[in-house]
């Protein structure tokens, strides 16, 4: 749209909605030149934040980036063979409040983690980070323990 029009609407156009006519403004297309209403979306971003929108749209890119870092690392932890279990119940975790748990099971010689279902991305993408410290050093797994299921050992990253 042209920067520089001054919105004035064209004479063969309705008028809109007077509950949306506060939020609207005519433009013109730079490309084609006809004028069309559009809704602002940000009118001059009025809380100075010209380059980086409103708080709700910062905030949104910051959880967009924290989720691309997550699947990037996780999609790191399948290249390497570990399985990655997202989503995991409360009840199907051996420490409830855990971000992520990592276990390594004896008999197989894998390691999985497990991603808690509602674990916020932030606290995910730490707990993430921290696994990938103890998958390069796996003696922080701690002890092994044989139970009838088999020999595993594990830690659980809390949020």
């Amino acid at each position: 749209m042209a920067p520089s029009y001054g919105g004035k609407k064209p004479p063969e156009a309705e008028d809109p909605d007077p509950t949306a006519a506060p939020w609207c403004r005519w433009l013109k297309c730079s490309a084609c030149r006809i004028v069309t209403l559009h809704a602002l979306i940000a009118d001059a971003v009025t809380d100075g934040s010209h380059r980086d929108g409103c708080p709700m749209e910062r905030q949104n890119r910051l959880l967009d980036r924290c989720r691309r870092r997550i699947e990037r690392r996780l999609t790191a932890f399948a290249a390497e063979g570990i399985t990655v279990r997202r989503r995991t119940q409360p009840e199907d975790m051996e420490v409830e409040d855990a971000a992520l748990e990592i276990v390594e099971y004896g008999d197989a010689g894998r390691l999985e983690t497990r991603l808690a279902r509602d674990a916020a991305p932030h606290q995910l993408l730490r707990a993430i980070e921290e696994a990938e410290e103890i998958v390069d050093e796996p003696t922080k797994l701690g002890a092994w323990n044989v139970t009838p299921t088999g020999r595993w050992r594990g830690l659980a990253l809390r949020q």
